[in-house]
């Protein structure tokens, strides 16, 4: 069976296969546009709760595993979270900012946890630029030296972007580096609200002229056998035809994200708690939450939602999570994805007077 043959199964089947691990919001940089909610309060989940949770994913035929946070190395125990993940034989992913990934750290990361890959964030080409997005002097060259170490170590590194206004005009420098530095890549061209509501950090959205440069500047490497563009593009906007279902998107039906508090929610961006684990275990929410039924069913909702609007709006990356940040509506269209439309309305209207 083919992997998206698969994706398609667990989606209309509502088979858990990936889980992604908010292991703490603590962090030791300072980004314009994060996302967390700093301020939310909680009771940490514990070791011996964490240790519960991978026992019962591992039961569920739970696949990939992501621990993120925040900065999930400054978990104090994580080294301890990951070899036990990695004892239950989870494909892991590893999503750090690489700023404490230094040569130790980094040998440490492969003996205990051997990840699959290792996810930094790169927010330029230079170190003007990331550093201005990160607020800390340095972080640049300290993340290049870092990559640098993973490499050499042999593990596999990714780098995740998001564009903005203060790095679209050195796309082509950011697809360089990550060409010299034998990167995979993934690149976001939207910038969201803060979990909390929070709007300021659309303030540096990319332009349009910026994500007209970005894909330019994606075709052209693709055209040179450089760069694979479907998966350089974020998990959302990447659904093979053969994957597609009724529902718009797995939140909820093969995948959930889980925050320090063990708040389980039905992917990172749908902030909206499905249950949470000083509660439940794991396998009674999958199975009995009313409210992940209910996303579930909103899923579908958007689907239909998103045809009857046209293709245009099929292919705007809408996320059900933005959305319910944005308005409180998980159906309700908001800027990005509007703008998205009118663009692609433009185009068409640009062609049929040609």
């Amino acid at each position: 069976m083919s992997y998206s043959n698969t994706i398609k199964r667990a989606w209309t089947e509502n088979r858990l296969m990936s889980v992604l691990l908010e292991l703490t919001y603590a962090c030791n940089l300072d980004c314009t546009f994060c996302y967390n909610d700093l301020a939310r309060p909680g009771q940490p989940l514990s070791l011996t709760q964490y240790r519960q949770l991978l026992d019962d994913l591992a039961k569920l035929g739970v696949l990939n595993l992501s621990l993120s946070g925040g900065e999930p190395l400054a978990h104090p125990r994580f080294f301890d979270i990951g070899s036990h993940a990695r004892s239950l034989g989870f494909v892991i992913r590893l999503k750090t900012n690489g700023h404490a990934v230094r040569p130790a750290m980094a040998e440490r990361i492969r003996e205990e946890i051997d990840p699959f890959v290792i996810e930094v964030s790169v927010h330029g080409a230079t170190a003007e630029t990331h550093d201005r997005q990160t607020r800390v002097a340095g972080s640049f060259e300290r993340l290049v030296t870092n990559i640098r170490t993973m490499k050499s170590l042999g593990l596999r590194v990714k780098a995740n972007s998001v564009l903005t206004r203060w790095n679209e005009h050195e796309v082509e420098e950011m697809l360089a580096l990550f060409n010299e530095l034998g990167l995979l890549f993934q690149v976001d061209p939207e910038v969201k609200p803060r979990d909390d509501g929070d709007r300021k950090p659309l303030e540096i959205a990319v332009s349009a002229d910026g994500r007209a440069r970005y894909r330019r500047a994606l075709a052209a490497l693709a055209a040179e056998g450089e760069a694979d563009i479907d998966a350089a593009r974020p998990e959302a906007e990447r659904r093979p035809p053969a994957a597609r279902t009724d529902k718009h998107c797995g939140a909820g039906s093969n995948n959930l994200a889980i925050d320090p508090y063990g708040s389980v929610l039905p992917c990172v961006q749908w902030r909206v708690p499905v249950g949470n684990l000083h509660d439940r275990r794991i396998a009674e929410i999958w199975q009995k939450s009313r409210e992940l039924l209910g996303v579930r069913e909103t899923t579908t909702a958007a689907r239909r939602m998103l045809e009857g609007l046209g293709d245009a709006a099929v292919g705007s990356n809408f996320c059900p999570g933005a959305a319910q940040v944005y308005s409180g509506n998980p159906l309700a269209l908001y800027p990005a994805v509007e703008q998205k439309i009118d663009e692609s309305a433009r185009a068409r209207l640009r062609l049929t007077v040609l």
